[in-house]
C-alpha cells in the first residue's frame, strides 16, 4: 500500500516557498506516496495545483482564535476533522510550532517528523514528534534546513539544482496579469522591474523614497519600467514610493497572491525586503536585490545564486528583528548603494540571457 503523507507548513508565503523542496523529494523518493499539505488560507492558494501534491488542506488557525468560544471550536473542528480524514502515515513538521506539532500528532500518524529541540521556534514542539532531524553544522539557508527532515526518513537530499519550486499559474492569471501590463505599457517594454516595498514587520521596511530613487535610477539606466506590488495594508506606502519617482511606475491592482505571482512572473529583475514576494521571485527565477536589516543572509536571503544582498544589522544581542529601540538597521542602507547593486545585478543577468 503506498505511503500516506502530511506536510505542515502553515505559513508564511515565504515560508511556504521555502518548503516547496520538500514536498518535490518526497515525491521523487515516494513517486506512489498520496501527499497532502496543511497551510493557512492564503499561502494554501499558492500550492493549488501543485504537481507534488495530492491535496491541498485549508487549516485556519486564526479562526480558531478569533471566532472563540463556538466558532472558534467548530473551525478547528473543521480542521482536524480533514486532517484525520487523511490517516496519513507519516507528518512532517517543517514549522516548529506547537500548533504546527499539535497537528502532526492530531493526524494520527506513526511517523512524526521535526526538527531538533534548538531548531524548533517553540521548544515544547518536540513534545509531538517521534523522530527530530538534525540541523547543518554550517550557516545554512531555511531551503536547506527544511531539507534535513528527508534524513529521518532515510530520503536523500536532492543537490541544489535539482531542487523544485513548483508555482503552477492558471491560464486565467497569465490573461489578467497581461492585460493589465499591457493597458500600462508594460508588457513588451523590456526590461521591467518589479519592487515591493511592503514587509511584515516595520524592522523590515526600508523607506519610501529609498525605494523611490531605486526606481528612478533603474528606469534612467536601463530604459526599462517599473511595477510596483503590494499585499494587505500596504497600499498607502506603495504608492507613496509611486509618487515619490520622478520618472513614473505603473501601480499593481489589488491582487491576491496568485495574482501577484502572476505579475511577478512576468519581471526581469526584483527588489524587495525580506518578505514573502521576494521569495516568490526568486522561485520564479528573478534575479534580485534583497535589502535586509535585521534578519539573516544566509537564513533567509533569496534562495539560489545569481542575487545581491544587502544586508545591515547592528551587534543588538537581543534582537529579534520585530523591533528596535534606537535604530533602524535599514537606515544604514542608501539609495545610491542600492542602485549600483541592482544595476550590476541587472548588467551580469543580461550577459547570460
Amino acid at each position: 500500500m503506498s505511503r500516506r503523507v502530511l506536510i505542515i507548513r502553515l505559513g508564511a508565503v515565504g515560508d511556504v516557498v521555502h518548503a516547496l523542496p520538500l514536498a518535490s523529494a518526497i515525491r521523487d523518493a515516494w513517486p506512489d506516496a498520496r501527499i497532502a499539505w496543511a497551510a493557512e488560507p492564503s499561502p494554501s492558494r499558492l500550492l493549488q495545483g501543485n504537481p507534488d501534491l495530492d491535496e491541498v488542506l485549508t487549516v485556519d488557525t486564526r479562526a480558531w482564535r478569533r471566532k472563540l468560544p463556538a466558532g472558534g471550536f467548530a473551525v478547528m473542528r473543521r480542521d482536524l476533522g480533514a486532517i484525520r480524514r487523511l490517516e496519513a502515515d507519516v507528518a512532517i513538521d517543517a514549522q516548529g510550532l506547537l500548533k504546527s506539532g499539535f497537528l502532526a500528532w492530531a493526524s494520527g500518524a506513526g511517523t512524526r517528523v521535526g526538527f531538533e529541540h534548538r531548531a524548533c521556534r517553540e521548544g515544547m514542539n518536540v513534545l509531538f514528534t517521534n523522530r527530530q532531524a538534525l540541523l547543518p553544522a554550517h550557516p545554512h539557508h531555511v531551503v536547506e534546513k527544511n531539507l534535513r527532515l528527508l534524513e529521518p526518513l532515510g530520503i536523500p537530499i536532492p543537490p541544489p539544482e535539482a531542487r523544485r519550486f513548483p508555482l503552477h499559474e492558471r491560464p486565467e492569471e497569465r490573461e489578467t496579469a497581461e492585460a493589465f501590463l499591457r493597458r500600462e505599457g508594460l508588457l513588451g517594454r523590456r526590461p521591467l522591474l518589479v519592487m515591493h516595498p511592503g514587509a511584515g514587520w516595520p524592522t523590515k521596511r526600508w523607506a519610501p523614497e529609498r525605494f523611490a530613487a531605486l526606481g528612478d535610477a533603474w528606469r534612467e539606466e536601463s530604459g526599462g519600467g517599473v511595477l510596483l506590488t503590494w499585499g494587505p495594508s500596504e497600499e498607502a506606502s506603495v504608492r507613496e514610493v509611486a509618487s515619490a519617482m520622478r520618472t513614473g511606475a505603473a501601480v499593481a491592482p489589488e491582487t491576491g497572491i496568485r495574482e501577484m505571482t502572476a505579475l511577478i512572473r512576468r519581471g526581469d529583475c526584483f527588489a524587495g525586503g525580506d518578505t514573502g514576494p521576494t521569495h516568490l521571485a526568486a522561485a520564479l527565477g528573478l534575479p534580485c536585490l534583497a535589502v535586509m536589516g535585521p534578519t539573516d543572509p544566509v537564513r533567509n536571503g533569496p534562495w539560489g545564486p545569481g542575487h545581491k544582498v544587502l544586508h545591515r544589522r547592528l551587534a543588538c544581542s537581543d534582537c529579534y528583528g520585530r523591533s528596535c529601540p534606537d535604530i533602524e538597521c535599514l537606515d544604514r542602507i542608501g539609495a545610491e548603494e542600492a542602485a549600483r547593486g541592482l544595476l550590476a545585478l541587472w548588467k551580469t543577468h543580461e550577459k547570460y540571457r
